[in-house]
């Protein structure tokens, strides 16, 4: 189940949200907003924000090896010596003898997923924070990644990491951490510690703020939440391209979700990191009784493997509408893998972020390990059209940019009136809500 919370976040010019990919991007494919880092390994980002702490830094991360930690020890000694804070959360199956020695004899304290009344199936999270156990909110930095800090993970595979400057943020992976932790303190409580399904769904807040909005949840899910995902995935108009390691058929509606989008239409384009069953499904290559599982049309020339020599995709994103800014473009990503345990069974973080200028990130990286013919990726770009409506989806008011007069309907086409921004639109039931400009028609979601 997931505990959730809606952010929005400052523009992406202030670089409050940074987006960084561990294998080179191709420049030429960047559509004119590059990442902030290609070929950037999760541990040298680390260590620089370790560098920089005041207070505290915690780290909740599946596995560990001790090469990262060689590599980040000049760091972490240097911070225990300016008597910064360190807590750390692995997986109970993490068992690196050296590196166990190594947080012992610094002073750090170190807990697993089977600390306390019982354990998730993996604790699989891979986020990461930096003074936000303080009281100053200006230095407060959360780091969300799919990578682990494992030699496998840091120099061969190919991952991706959202680096977030924004205190809310970190206040509320903070608080998630505490669950697992059992206390707000340096001491973990056994009796408190919760990594189950029925741990306290804290994480109830909503932040907004200008024109990029953030979804941070957390797994085993509550099914409001897992209903909210699959909302965001549904509500895609035109495109969807995804980069996964691991996506399963099971229990799960990640595979119905992205088959009805592309049977009605919608332009789909995946890489694989591991050909799980759900790759032979879009391929219509099942046999036998798996043959009901087979997409009809299927996705042949748009679904592939990666090509990585030294490793495989370990990335988890998905990117909707990124070329259309005014569909509400979006990237979900994470920790998760797209499986029955990721969903259900796994302690997870998943973090969605609704902004044009981060798609174009993800695009970018996108198009590069994509196997097939990236021309027909960069040559259907649409430039930005002027018109840009914000903050979508909203709680309370709409700005659009140029300044227009517009009609509101409601989703089944009643005219509600005749408008000019800004709009408040707080006393209204959610829902979806239709913008008409001329002859163009633009979707709004409203939020509680």
């Amino acid at each position: 189940m997931f505990a959730s919370i809606l952010i929005v976040i400052s523009n992406v010019d202030a670089q409050e949200v940074k987006v960084y990919f561990s294998k080179n991007v191709d420049t030429t494919l960047h559509i004119g907003i590059p990442p902030d880092g290609w070929n950037v390994r999760l541990d040298s980002l680390l260590a620089e924000f370790i560098d920089s702490a005041e207070y505290s830094v915690d780290i909740c991360v599946y596995n560990m090896d001790n090469t990262s930690l060689t590599f980040l020890a000049p760091a972490i000694r240097q911070a225990i010596d300016r008597e910064i804070k360190f807590r750390v959360i692995t997986d109970d199956g993490f068992d690196d003898e050296e590196v166990l020695d190594s947080l012992g004899s610094w002073g750090i304290l170190q807990i697993d997923d089977g600390f306390g009344s019982g354990s998730s199936y993996y604790m699989h999270c891979k986020f990461f924070i930096i003074d936000g156990r303080d009281d100053d909110t200006t230095n407060d930095i959360s780091i969300i990644s799919s990578s682990n800090l494992t030699i496998q993970n840091l120099e061969r595979d190919a991952n991706n990491t959202v680096v977030i400057h924004w205190y809310r943020v970190s206040q509320a992976l903070e608080k998630q951490f505490d669950v697992y932790w059992g206390s707000s303190g340096d001491i973990p409580n056994e009796d408190s510690a919760n990594f189950r399904d029925n741990y306290p769904d804290i994480i109830q807040h909503i932040f907004e703020r200008d024109d990029i909005i953030c979804e941070l949840y957390f797994s085993p899910q509550k099914e409001q939440y897992e209903d909210s995902i699959f909302k965001r995935i549904n509500s895609i108009n035109d495109e969807v391209y995804f980069c996964i390691n691991r996506f399963t058929r099971g229990d799960e509606n990640m595979d119905d979700s992205l088959k009805s989008l592309y049977y009605h239409g919608i332009d789909l384009h995946g890489v694989f990191g591991v050909r799980d069953n759900v790759y032979k499904d879009m391929l219509g290559e099942n046999t036998d009784r798996d043959t009901i599982y087979n997409w009809n049309p299927t996705c042949e020339y748009r679904v592939f493997t990666d090509t990585i020599s030294s490793g495989v995709i370990h990335s988890k994103y998905l990117i909707g509408d990124s070329r259309h800014p005014l569909s509400n473009p979006f990237v979900l990503t994470g920790s998760m893998n797209w499986s029955a345990p990721g969903f259900h069974s796994n302690n997870e973080c998943v973090l969605i972020i609704h902004n044009y200028e981060v798609a174009q990130k993800y695009l970018a990286a996108f198009a590069t390990q994509y196997i097939g013919s990236l021309a027909q990726i960069t040559e259907s770009f649409e430039p930005p059209m002027k018109l840009r409506i914000y903050p979508n989806p909203t709680q309370n008011y709409i700005n659009i940019v140029p300044q227009i007069d517009f009609e509101l309907y409601d989703i089944r086409g009643r005219k509600i009136g005749d408008f000019s921004p800004p709009i408040y639109l707080g006393g209204m039931p959610v829902g979806i809500y239709l913008i008409k400009n001329k002859n163009e028609w633009h979707k709004i979601l409203l939020l509680r």
